[in-house]
């Protein structure tokens, strides 16, 4: 998933956390009246693993629930999936509820089935793990609407959105009115919308979509949205400059902690190597880079 998307997307996460976990845990087989306790710091760096989102639900239900949003094809997902799952259990108690997230038809892997079964070489089985595949162009976007604002962002993203983009971009700016949604949360909600209508449609389709809002409405609650950055304060600047500050935070981290991971591991940081990481500004890329670090047995193995 690309930084963009992916900074987005958590930044949603963190914020409306209730909204989430309010249309995913029937979907779990969690009370309808699931609450969180707190959200988690997921670094789960003993293993060079990190983990998207991860929640402590509060009563009437136990445990965590883990969601983690893909918008690409990955085959590797159910083992990470599995890893995360047992270091979270481990690390703050279970169970861990597990939603593997897909944003769009190019992240439906063949192996992402909802589960992992692994067998022994006579054909008898030693591990089963189950998670939750939820397939967000399956929903219905009238569904998501009913889910609180923190959801609705995904509701444009679904195949029954697709022929009337502009009718439920409407519909969302009167629901938001309606149910007192304040300023802010508005203008933050509909440049994340923004951004995330780009994992399906070009940029000239979400801003035709998206402009029926400003002519119907209050042209100034919207215009952050449809225009180009031009003016200080708007919209897409904003968010987009709260989702770079976040990657850029992330990034940072992560090069610090392979720098120690290899140090640790090696005794020494070779100079050519550091400078390398030093250098990366892709927060995938470093990610991969540590879940390969935990095979290798020499420096020269170091492949960032």
């Amino acid at each position: 998933m690309s930084q963009h998307y992916d900074s987005t997307l958590k930044h949603i996460l963190e914020e409306y956390a209730a909204d989430w976990v309010g249309w995913l845990g029937p979907r779990l087989g969690l009370p309808a009246t699931v609450t969180i306790q707190e959200s988690l710091n997921v670094d789960l760096s003993i293993v060079q693993v990190i983990a998207d989102k991860a929640f402590r639900l509060g009563p009437p239900a136990t445990g965590l629930l883990h969601i983690e949003p893909q918008a690409n094809w990955d085959d590797t997902l159910p083992q990470r999936l599995l890893a995360y799952n047992v270091l979270l259990e481990n690390r703050y108690g279970g169970p861990v509820y597990t939603v593997a997230l897909l944003l769009r038809r190019e992240a439906n892997a063949r192996a992402v089935t909802g589960t992992l079964s692994r067998c022994y070489p006579d054909g008898r089985e030693y591990l089963r793990f189950t998670y939750s595949v939820v397939k967000v162009w399956e929903l219905a976007a009238d569904d998501l609407l009913k889910s609180g604002p923190g959801a609705v962002p995904l509701a444009l993203l679904t195949d029954d959105a697709r022929p009337r983009l502009a009718e439920l971009a409407t519909r969302i700016d009167e629901q938001f009115r309606a149910e007192a949604v304040p300023f802010e949360t508005r203008k933050e909600l509909w440049g994340s919308t923004f951004f995330l209508l780009g994992l399906r449609y070009d940029e000239a389709m979400v801003r035709a979509a998206l402009k029926g809002v400003q002519e119907m409405k209050e042209s100034s609650t919207y215009q952050g949205v449809l225009r180009d950055g031009r003016d200080e304060g708007i919209v897409i600047g904003r968010v987009e400059g709260r989702v770079e500050g976040r990657v850029e935070g992330r990034v940072e981290e992560l090069r610090e902690i392979l720098l120690e991971d290899i140090e640790h591991k090696f005794g020494f940081v070779p100079s050519a190597i550091a400078d390398l990481i030093h250098a990366i500004t892709d927060h995938d890329r470093l990610r991969a880079a540590r879940r390969r670090f935990g095979q290798i047995t020499a420096v020269d193995e170091i492949v960032i």
